[in-house]
């Protein structure tokens, strides 16, 4: 594979519609590319995703739905955490995602910090912006996705998904 691509926390159906219309909100008012909701576990891999499928189809069998907290939303180092809902850990992210990394960190090092992006890019945000946004409190997370994330977001491209507690869906 020519790209790169990352392993996705992906949300449970109900909190995926929310949170899209947060993104393509803030996406529209920041003149930002849209893109899906997700927390990446471990970003731009550059080697054949495919041998990797059965054990993480495996793997995720082992688990249900994950649901996380949420500490609040954020504005961080461009473009990737431009803006962002801060994603609080619990016992079960941490042990998915230490799995992930023990898997993948031959292929290269990755600082895990989990947070969901609502808008990338080199914006302008003042902080007051920031305390009227509604957001959940809670996040329920359902399925892993290995996604071809090269630099252009347009070109990003679902490879694979696994449902938390099995099943693959196309």
């Amino acid at each position: 594979m020519s790209h790169p691509w990352s392993v996705w926390l992906e949300p449970c159906e109900s909190d995926r519609i929310q949170l899209q219309k947060l993104i393509r909100d803030f996406c529209a008012r920041f003149n930002s590319l849209v893109f899906d909701p997700h927390i990446t576990l471990f970003g731009r891999v550059a080697k054949d995703p495919v041998a990797t499928f059965p054990f993480f189809e495996n793997f995720v069998k082992d688990f249900g739905p994950i649901s996380l907290n949420v500490l609040g939303i954020k504005t961080g180092e461009p473009p990737w955490k431009s803006l962002y809902l801060q994603i609080g850990k619990n016992n079960e992210l941490g042990q998915v995602q230490k799995e992930f990394d023990y898997y993948l960190n031959d292929y290269r090092h990755y600082e895990f910090d989990p947070h969901l992006s609502l808008a990338y890019g080199d914006l302008s945000i003042n902080g007051s912006e920031l305390d009227h946004i509604s957001f959940p409190e809670t996040i329920t997370f359902s399925s892993v996705a290995f996604v071809a994330t090269p630099d252009e977001i347009t070109n990003w491209k679902m490879i694979n998904q696994f449902g938390l507690g099995g099943g693959v869906s196309p």
